[in-house]
């Protein structure tokens, strides 16, 4: 018996919340990248492609350690910016860090090439919505 999905759908014009968000969210990351040197050098797309599967493969490794859990190391509650008595903060580890850091290089290689996720997003979902249920019959 096929369980009965519940679609909630956002939708959003071309200056929505999803997009101010991504693009936001990708200039800050060429900000912080280009301040810290990650754009002196010449990497070519398919460099960038393999550095965007090892954070994929990063988050697989610390699932295997440690399930969902975060790692990082906590002796004291420095997670967050200003929260630290001497303004250190430890480097976040667990998959939801190595998640973030796939979503970091996916933003930076797009703002490299001047891909705009938000308008590739929108209509990828406007396409998705007209796929079938488990479209194509495949398990995974």
């Amino acid at each position: 018996m096929r369980q009965q999905v519940k679609r909630h759908l956002i939708t959003v014009d071309s200056e929505g919340y999803i997009d101010q968000v991504l693009r936001h969210m990708a200039q800050n990351v060429k900000f912080i990248n280009q301040t810290n040197g990650w754009y002196d050098d010449n990497r070519t797309f398919i460099d960038e492609l393999f550095l965007l599967t090892s954070e994929v493969v990063e988050a697989g490794e610390a699932w295997r350690v440690a399930g969902f859990d975060d790692m990082t190391y906590t002796d004291t509650a420095c997670h967050i910016p200003g929260t630290c008595p001497h303004g250190e903060l430890h480097k976040p580890e667990g998959v939801g860090s190595e998640l973030a850091d796939v979503l970091i290089r996916l933003l930076d290689t797009a703002a490299r090439h001047g891909i705009d996720l938000a308008y590739e997003y929108r209509r990828k979902m406007a396409y998705n919505r007209t796929r079938g249920y488990r479209h194509g019959g495949k398990r995974l």
